[in-house]
């Protein structure tokens, strides 16, 4: 017999209410997800219902215990080039179209927000991506990609930079390629040139206020919006559209295209648009 505490309809839609009004996250299909990843946390923290877990989290004034909670409940799987065409297309047409020819002057300026970037997979592919297009060199000095999730976790593991072996097998021998080192027990770490070059921070995508004062020329925001109901996808996709330049590019998943026909951009191809100018 299953030793896991019962999850029941009005606990299931206390949780789901909760997650959805807080982070924009729709949880309504997923009651065996909830059920099996708070069971341990239950366990842990010695709690005997889901309605006791949820009266301790309503009333922890530090939010720490509903940090943990999303922590628990947000997915975080991801690995290195993934849809590596969407970086094909920013290094051979999208920053050239923004800057020109001579992209690889233009880089020192350039600013990308990788949004939802779970464990860091996604922002270092990006780093890769341009250094093998334009060299390291081409880059400035200083953090040029911003990379915000909502797990704080996820950013740990991103701000550490150690991977199994296994999650980058998708990047070819970056190790040879001189983007990381062996960190040993069949784990490699990015290495300091690609690390400096990112600035992780948590943000909640459902704050739309983001805090920034300057507009970014590309936006990567893919595979985090299929957790999303449609009304809130469009209202994130305008927040984005906000924080464009006229010209910029948003990138989402191939899961989450939103049609050609999207207020204030234009469509290019499946999952990629260009902010109007």
């Amino acid at each position: 017999m299953s030793d896991l505490v019962d999850l029941t309809d009005e606990e299931f839609e206390q949780i789901t209410s909760l997650v959805h009004t807080r982070f924009g996250i729709d949880l309504s299909k997923k009651r065996t997800l909830i059920r099996g990843r708070l069971n341990g946390t239950l366990r842990k923290l010695g709690y005997r219902s889901f309605a006791e877990y949820m009266s301790a989290v309503d009333h922890d004034p530090s939010g720490k215990q509903l940090l943990d909670m999303i922590d628990r409940l947000s997915t975080n799987h991801t690995f290195f080039f993934r849809e590596s065409d969407h970086l094909d297309y920013l290094t051979s047409v999208a920053l050239p179209t923004l800057w020109g020819p001579d992209s690889s002057n233009a880089l020192r300026d350039t600013r990308i927000w990788c949004a939802g970037c779970a464990t860091g997979e996604e922002p270092y592919s990006i780093l890769i991506a341009l250094a093998d297009q334009f060299g390291i060199s081409a880059m400035p000095p200083h953090a040029m990609i911003l990379a915000t999730d909502i797990s704080t976790s996820a950013l740990a593991t991103a701000q550490a930079a150690v991977y199994p072996f296994a999650r980058v097998k998708e990047a070819g021998d970056i190790v040879k390629r001189g983007y990381a080192t062996s960190a040993g027990d069949g784990e490699i770490r990015m290495k300091e040139s690609l690390r400096k070059r990112v600035l992780f921070k948590r943000i909640n995508l459902m704050n739309h206020d983001f805090p920034f004062r300057n507009e970014f020329d590309v936006i990567f925001c893919r595979n985090v919006m299929i957790y999303f109901d449609q009304p809130t996808r469009a209202a994130l996709v305008e927040a984005f559209r906000r924080h464009l330049r006229p010209g910029g590019y948003l990138f989402l998943g191939h899961s989450e295209s939103m049609g050609r026909s999207v207020h204030g951009y234009q469509y290019l191809r499946p999952a990629v648009y260009r902010r109007s100018l």
